[in-house]
């Protein structure tokens, strides 16, 4: 067969495969409804009320046993700390006494510090008082652990029932959808909703919103905490959530952009993949198999770009929020430090509000991934739920008429009306 009667491959406006894409014929744009698509997906939790509220519930238990560990470990270390000190001064004599012969001597801020620890002079640490302290921390740990797995169990069960809803209203929209579809659009990109996307959505419910919830109970928990200990202190801590909510919008707003540009690469390609395989026989009748691997190629290499920069730029949060956090510490141990020799607070409550910084900001890491993983998962629903949009095909009428074979009294075949 010459080349001028070989059959052109010509790109089309095929959402996959084949026919070049959408991706491929312009640039991946922004979520055409991402309020209304999370909305929509929303939606599908809704039979699930029951079991969110006692998710919500057991980690709301779970983050106040959490959150109440770093002010026990901090007892343990003032009766470490108060132990030592106390071995250090004359034995016999009043905590006052201790303090007026320290004013005396000029020693006023050794002495502030002492005012504000609750010691005994000649008494060294308590080391049963600790070992019950400890007891009690890792009994603290066991329930925050046991509420948490019960939390992640009925999760698990809301995604995976709410998944399964979803799809089967997907198996049961493409029993209906007219034959012009699938001449329109390719069995891998449809292939791909059905399951890269609708798997996508699967693990964003089972993973991301247990998170979310955790890390706003955790928030609000931990700041109450917080400003019991030191308002200064905790109105310090405050200034990194502007600073984290904005970097996070920034870096968001532009890693969406990819993520809708990574999900539609996948489509074209499974596609391509897809429709190379099902008409072997054909592209090497035609000897158009080098003109196949080099659509892949083209493909691989658009979504290798796709998903590198969705990858790469969602990744910047991370370290980004980490340095506002590193920055916070310093602040936090710095001035913790002189509040505790000025003997306004104590040392253990220093270490607890470290570990509550600790916690706080963490929490706001895991927003700001979660935020990330949000944008992926609604370009996946955006596509499921354009699917499920697509329009079906006019069933027969109930006043449709049929055909029956007769004979007629000759013999001969004859039809008849139903």
């Amino acid at each position: 067969m010459s080349e001028d009667n070989k059959p052109k491959i010509q790109p089309t406006r095929r959402r996959g495969g084949f026919g070049g894409g959408r991706a491929a014929m312009m640039p991946a744009e922004k979520a055409k409804d991402f309020k209304g698509t999370l909305k929509r997906l929303i939606n599908y939790l809704k039979p699930q009320a029951v079991k969110i509220l006692l998710v919500i519930i057991f980690t709301i238990v779970s983050v106040a046993f959490t959150i109440s560990a770093p002010k026990i470990l901090g007892q343990a270390t003032n009766e470490l700390f108060s132990g030592v000190i106390s071995k250090q001064l004359p034995a016999g004599m009043t905590k006052d006494q201790v303090i007026a012969g320290l004013e005396a001597q000029g020693q006023d801020q050794l002495a502030e510090m002492i005012s504000g620890m609750e010691l005994t002079p000649g008494e060294g640490v308590d080391f049963d008082a600790i070992l019950r302290i400890l007891i009690i921390l890792a009994g603290v740990y066991l329930l925050a652990s046991a509420f948490q797995w019960l939390q992640q169990y009925i999760m698990a069960s809301v995604a995976q029932g709410t998944v399964y809803r979803l799809r089967r209203d997907v198996d049961k929209k493409l029993a209906k959808l007219p034959l012009k579809y699938y001449d329109d659009h390719s069995h891998g990109d449809i292939l791909s909703r059905v399951t890269n996307d609708v798997d996508n959505i699967a693990h964003t419910l089972q993973q991301s919103l247990t998170q979310l919830v955790h890390a706003t109970v955790t928030v609000i928990g931990v700041l109450i905490m917080m400003f019991s200990i030191s308002s200064l202190l905790a109105l310090i801590s405050l200034i990194v959530i502007p600073l984290s909510f904005i970097v996070t919008m920034l870096i968001a707003k532009q890693s969406q952009k990819q993520f809708i540009a990574q999900w539609d690469s996948t489509g074209n390609l499974n596609g391509h993949v897809e429709e190379m395989f099902t008409g072997h026989n054909i592209v090497k009748a035609f000897n158009r198999q080098d003109e196949a691997m080099e659509r892949f190629d083209e493909e691989n290499e658009r979504l290798y770009k796709a998903s590198f920069k969705a990858q790469f730029i969602s990744s910047i949060i991370h370290p980004a929020i980490n340095f506002l956090n590193n920055l916070n510490y310093v602040a936090v141990c710095v001035i913790g430090g002189i509040r505790v020799a000025n003997g306004i607070i104590t040392l253990g409550d220093v270490q607890a509000f470290i570990q509550y910084s600790r916690q706080f900001t963490q929490p706001i890491v895991q927003t700001a991934s979660i935020m990330n993983i949000l944008q992926s998962t609604v370009a996946s629903a955006e596509r499921v739920f354009e699917l499920l949009d697509e329009q079906e095909e006019i069933p027969d009428t109930d006043h449709s008429r049929a055909y029956r074979g007769r004979q007629n009294d000759t013999g001969q075949s004859a039809y008849a009306f139903l």
